[in-house]
């Protein structure tokens, strides 16, 4: 068997480095690119979230508003429709304001 030189190790050093230096900077260059994408989605969807409840707050004014509107004209004296309309939206609000 022979015996392993210092000439070798090195050789073997130098490989392993030349190989491993390369792939360990791809791989930092796309953990970098994933964290920034993950960043971003995260800004996104927490906007999204916000603009979620915007809009369900922003929905329920209007919903508000038309059942006052109906509920103006069943006082003036129409009926099915408004009394029907108007036993759903409060079904609707009891619903996702007790949620």
């Amino acid at each position: 068997m022979d015996d392993i030189t210092l000439r070798e190790i090195y050789n073997f050093v130098l490989l392993i480095a030349g190989i491993g230096g390369p792939l360990l900077a791809v791989y930092s260059w796309y953990k970098r690119k994933i964290e920034d994408r993950i960043d971003k989605l995260e800004t996104r969807v927490e906007k999204l979230e916000k603009s979620n409840v915007t809009q369900f707050e922003e929905l329920t004014i209007l919903l508000k508003g038309q059942l006052a509107c109906l509920q103006g004209l069943k006082e003036q004296g129409c009926n099915g429709p408004v009394t029907q309309a108007i036993d759903d939206i409060n079904d609707y609000l009891q619903t996702k304001i007790n949620s």
